[in-house]
């Protein structure tokens, strides 16, 4: 009898300990599976409409800042026509066009918003993976054709490029691009090398409001120094303008894809 019992003893710790490593087994390959950035794991023309918003709203080259709405008991403002770059119609740049069709419907905070509180998208545009993003959401969308994508995600981008877009732009129309180009700025957490924009272009809806606005920067100051150190850790933008002081920092650390550092 002891004997049997002993051996019923082994027997059962090892399915117990079977079942173990099974189910560990299982468990690390549903995170992978689950955890794996898409940007990562598959090439984009492979990506779901699932896929893309997930880049666009919630991925390391998008930051979602919600600032006080405090334009709202100003009075006199308003989304006036501005005196900078705009586009309204036609095409804008790669970036800036592709970027229109995902702005958002106007007037309309993201659930959660708290009162008084105004939510803004502050995007990293020039990545391959946001413009690839943008790219594929078009395609989906029935708005590009296969043909079209490759003038979109072989334009160069020579520069760093920040789109900043919310359903309450208020703040930024009436706004020229003289002013934003001394108003907004990008910083190097590391290097401490601060540059100014050196063009803003402003996406306008049909009736002149102010969709989306994107600034371009320069990789270096005029005297050679580069915005991102080696070892950078913070990519600091910034835009104060009245009433409104938005600002967000990307870690391109984590901003990279299949091919590397990716901003």
């Amino acid at each position: 009898m002891q004997k049997r019992r002993t051996i019923s003893n082994v027997g059962w710790r090892t399915i117990v300990r079977a079942g173990v490593v099974a189910l560990l087994t299982l468990t690390f390959m549903a995170a992978v599976q689950a955890g794996g950035d898409v940007w990562k794991t598959k090439p984009f023309q492979q990506w779901t409409q699932n896929d893309v918003k997930q880049i666009l709203q919630n991925s390391p080259w998008v930051k979602v800042e919600l600032v006080p709405a405090e334009w709202h008991t100003t009075p006199g403002m308003n989304q006036a026509p501005s005196v900078g770059s705009a586009s309204s119609a036609g095409m804008g740049s790669p970036q800036v066009e592709a970027t229109r069709a995902n702005a958002g419907r106007p007037g309309e905070q993201p659930m959660g918003t708290p009162p008084g509180q105004a939510s803004y998208s502050v995007r990293w545009n020039s990545s391959r993976t946001v413009r690839e993003a943008l790219v594929r959401e078009a395609e989906l969308s029935g708005r590009m054709k296969d043909s079209e994508a490759a003038q979109y995600l072989n334009a160069p981008m020579n520069d760093y490029e920040v789109a900043v877009l919310g359903p309450d732009m208020t703040p930024f129309g009436g706004v020229s691009e003289d002013d934003f180009k001394a108003k907004a700025y990008l910083r190097g957490k590391q290097s401490r090398v601060q540059v100014n924009p050196t063009k803003v272009e402003m996406v306008r809806s049909p009736d002149g409001r102010v969709m989306v606005v994107v600034f371009t920067f320069p990789r270096k100051t005029a005297d050679g120094k580069d915005v991102v150190a080696p070892q950078e850790k913070g990519l600091q933008f910034a835009c104060k303008l009245k009433n409104l002081d938005l600002g967000a920092t990307f870690d391109p650390r984590k901003m990279t894809d299949q091919k590397g550092p990716d901003f």
